[in-house]
């Protein structure tokens, strides 16, 4: 057995070299021929035994080609960062490099005329903080998916660039007390000469891949408000669920970026939020008075359009009454599913709390994805474990049907803490996907809304 992985080992960079030869000649220019959606496996080996190291990197990410340049969509986990120079030409050789996480890594080989129907098998070398070279053998193997999708383009040549200081609030605590190391975040605006009339602000989700939010800003662009895309998560990403980029990160941004915006412009009549994932769960505490009466830009924020609603189920603060939550989901979304939202509701009959249900799953509402299926690696929390918030606003996850629990005011917001969720909370499995209908519905519900003023029991989704 010894003599098997010293001969892979041996035969592994034998053909490295070789293929190493092909890619200093480099790929040519970069061709449309083999553009699509992959899937992928991606493990590496022991140097001194051949030996796999455990577990496989795919983090439920896809690689795309298109015209012949490859890049990661951050889907997932989203811990793949792709060099611009990775491509591929026309007679299919191939280079990828890039990092994952603290794994600097690169991959090349050759593709053939077979690549939709089998398994394309590249070799390549990964090292943790240091240079590829110097790491150990891999081998990526990138599987047909699908053909790249025409997803709904968003004009963003007329949108303002606006760069703003906002902090790293990890915690609720934190956030109220504007505690936390100063950052740098940009925003787009659209139709800033329209603010005074009202601004509708889209959040990011867990992930830095923002095309959802570019699909949400372009269905509501002509209403008469000003728009808004906040660009937090690039900054301070490092895998999905990390303590490195929080909800109460993203509800601190909305609050700089609206002091920002005081400090040239009318301050809006009405301001709606808008966000999906960990950005519902962000733009929720939008609702808090604590928040409110300490953040005098939060007063007009009449709205928030919770999308793959991600609820607590308790919040024992004061709720504002007058702002309106729209909890949205997929009725057949099983990773941020409706009846944590309806827990929430009944947890003290919230008037304000509307229940909007719609065909689909998780990203029901965004063509940016194919059709439902089920997605092996795809993450969530809710369906095992409660996210509630105390009357003082600190958080308690607790394991449902269960006596554990994490108390993030006894035993602190940090590393612990979200270890802890990992190993209790975080499980993979679950539909997502487009659903045409769901998503039609949906769309002119919000705009109903916020248009026509209509009345919740009026919108194709009320559930309540």
């Amino acid at each position: 057995m010894k003599s098997y992985f010293v001969f892979f080992i041996t035969f592994f960079f034998i053909s490295n070299s070789s293929y190493a030869g092909m890619f200093f000649n480099k790929p040519k220019e970069p061709s449309n021929a083999f553009d699509g959606v992959y899937t992928f496996s991606h493990i590496c080996f022991s140097k001194k035994t051949g030996k796999q190291w455990p577990g496989d990197w795919f983090d439920g990410s896809k690689f795309i080609i298109k015209e012949g340049k490859i890049s990661n969509n951050r889907g997932g986990a989203g811990r793949y960062i792709i060099d611009p120079e990775s491509r591929i030409d026309k007679k299919g050789t191939i280079y990828i490099k890039g990092n994952r996480r603290s794994h600097n890594f690169y991959s090349f080989g050759k593709f053939n005329e077979n690549y939709k129907e089998k398994p394309i098998f590249l070799k390549g070398m990964a090292g943790k903080n240091k240079q590829a070279d110097r790491g150990s053998p891999c081998e990526l193997k990138l599987i047909w998916a699908t053909e790249l999708k025409e997803t709904t383009k968003v004009d963003k040549s007329d949108m303002l660039e606006i760069k703003f200081e906002s902090k790293n609030t990890i915690e609720e605590i934190a956030l109220l007390k504007s505690e936390g190391s100063k950052i740098e975040v940009k925003a787009q605006v659209r139709n800033i000469e329209k603010i005074e009339n009202g601004i509708i602000i889209v959040v990011p989700s867990s992930t830095p891949n923002m095309s959802d939010e570019l699909i949400y800003e372009g269905k509501i662009k002509d209403l008469n408000y000003s728009s808004a895309i906040i660009y937090g998560a690039d900054p301070r990403f490092s895998s999905k669920f990390s303590i490195n980029y929080t909800s109460s990160m993203i509800m601190y941004d909305v609050i700089a970026f609206l002091k920002e915006l005081e400090k040239k412009y009318p301050r809006p009549k009405d301001i709606i939020l808008m966000g999906s994932s960990t950005g519902s769960l962000a733009i929720f505490k939008a609702a808090w008075q604590k928040y409110r009466d300490t953040f005098s830009v939060m007063q007009n924020i009449s709205k928030v359009f919770m999308i793959n609603a991600a609820c607590p189920d308790t919040f024992e603060g004061e709720l504002n009454k007058d702002i309106m939550i729209y909890a949205i989901n997929g009725k057949e979304d099983d990773s941020t599913p409706g009846w944590v939202c309806n827990n929430l509701k009944k947890s003290k009959n919230y008037t304000n709390i509307i229940l909007l249900s719609y065909d689909g799953a998780h990203h029901f509402e965004s063509d940016n994805y194919d059709k439902t299926k089920f997605e092996a690696k795809g993450k969530h929390i809710l369906p095992t474990c409660s996210i509630n918030y105390k009357k003082n606003l600190h958080s308690v996850i607790k394991v449902r049907n269960s006596d554990m629990q994490r108390d993030a005011e006894a035993k602190g917001f940090n590393k612990e803490h979200r270890k802890w969720v990992y190993k209790n909370c975080l499980k993979e499995g679950n539909y997502q996907g487009y659903d045409k209908k769901g998503a039609a519905d949906f769309w002119k519900d919000v705009r109903s809304i916020i248009k026509d003023r209509a009345q919740p029991e009026k919108l194709i989704g009320f559930t309540n």
